[in-house]
């Protein structure tokens, strides 16, 4: 009993393996393509629209769905170019066993990071600052934001001893401004795709650019918002970097609210800051709208040309076996006008399916497999089946047959 439920385990580990690896590495090709694409907006013709550029990062979120579009199978290029490694990825079950096992090395390495993190938070003094409370801490950190739906302020301890009420309620409405534009939950969902899609290189050194970009548009919502002037802006910010250099000598300079360690991050952030002009705020809402329907839409329409989480499988064929070796082998479409079935029975047309057999050349018993489902083609999926009952003398031949869609083992393989 042991035994068996251990071989169950094994083999529904190496069918998720190979399903979804197959459905992975699609998505990561797919994501250079989007690399190449943001990349080049980014530099190019959304160089100078901050709204825009940081937008343009939404592109990747239909990537994780198009695993299982049709174009893979049912076009040309699709085949030649995304199709050869299926073979391979069934044939060798140990690259796509790898491909997991380092895929939950990441998870765990992204929840133990976190779990320490909060740990660490939930040992910090709570103080309530400008209605507001935060996190205090000794250590000489950037002031920053962390968790997804239950966010904390951190703030260190010496810039709530330097800093007057006006440049603390700065500090505190950019922190906000995170929390509200939702970049605690894109900085998340950007870690899903890392996880996901490790095989990327790219995602390493596209984080860095997304956070750039996420707090370009932090600062000059903060500045809107704050109805300041963009050089006193600056200039709490290089206050910041001067009050951390000075509180520890092993402190890297990096510009305050954010993670970037070089100076020349700190330099572009200040042009950038300088550079501000005022928006309107209906501009930046439709920006946002705009990208949320673009992704909702991409889905949708990712999910029309893709095949469903099962599909039905209307695939008949017969063999024959001799206790040794397979005799022959068909699944040409006449069966369809010999056989029927419904729930419980296959019905033949027993004259036409004596001929069908005498043409073949069939020999040993006839088995008959039929209707069933599929994950994707060539890959999950279980059909049924039924032996020939070749000393039948009725006309229609009735073989009563057991259905395996009742087994839990089957109704799981759907549900994947």
């Amino acid at each position: 009993m042991i035994q068996e439920v251990w071989d169950n385990c094994i083999s529904l580990f190496n069918f998720c393996a190979v399903y979804y690896v197959i459905q992975l590495v699609r998505c990561v090709l797919i994501s250079f393509l989007v690399f190449a694409v943001v990349f080049f907006l980014r530099k190019t013709l959304l160089k100078h629209t901050v709204f825009l550029k940081g937008a343009i990062w939404g592109l990747f979120l239909p990537v994780l769905f198009v695993g299982k579009m049709r174009f893979f199978y049912e076009n040309s290029v699709g085949i030649v170019v995304f199709s050869w490694w299926t073979g391979i990825f069934i044939n060798h079950i140990w690259i796509c066993r790898l491909y997991f096992c380092i895929m939950f090395i990441y998870i765990i390495r992204l929840f133990y990071k976190r779990r320490k993190l909060k740990k660490l938070v939930a040992c910090m003094e709570k103080r309530k600052v400008e209605d507001t409370f935060v996190y205090v801490t000794k250590m000489p950190v950037t002031p920053s934001t962390v968790g997804v739906f239950q966010p904390k302020i951190i703030m260190p301890e010496i810039i709530l001893k330097e800093y007057n009420q006006k440049e603390l309620q700065t500090i505190l409405l950019h922190e906000k401004t995170h929390i509200q534009s939702g970049h605690l939950l894109f900085y998340f969902l950007w870690d899903i795709l890392r996880v996901l899609l490790w095989l990327n290189p790219l995602f390493i050194i596209g984080t860095k650019f997304f956070r750039q970009d996420m707090e370009e548009i932090c600062d000059l919502v903060t500045i809107k918002k704050s109805k300041g002037k963009a050089y006193d802006y600056g200039q709490l910010l290089l206050k910041s970097i001067r009050i951390l250099q000075i509180e520890s000598e092993n402190f890297n300079i990096f510009a305050a609210f954010a993670e970037h360690k070089k100076y020349n991050d700190i330099q572009q952030r200040m042009i950038r800051i300088v550079q501000y002009k005022p928006y309107k705020r209906v501009m930046t809402v439709s920006i946002w709208m705009g990208i949320l329907l673009y992704v909702a839409a991409a889905v949708l329409w990712i999910q029309h040309s893709s095949y469903d989480r099962y599909n039905e499988n209307d695939v008949m064929f017969t063999y024959g076996y001799n206790g040794s070796d397979v005799t022959f082998f068909d699944d040409s479409d006449m069966l369809h006008q010999i056989i029927s079935y419904d729930d419980s029975y296959v019905y033949i047309d027993r004259e036409a399916f004596e001929k069908y057999l005498y043409e073949k050349n069939a020999a040993g018993d006839i088995f008959i497999v039929f209707g069933g489902f599929y994950k994707l083609p060539g890959v999950g999926g279980i059909g049924c089946s039924c032996c020939y009952e070749s000393d039948s003398k009725e006309k229609i031949v009735k073989i009563p047959y057991e259905s395996p869609m009742n087994d839990w083992r089957v109704k799981l393989l759907k549900i994947l």
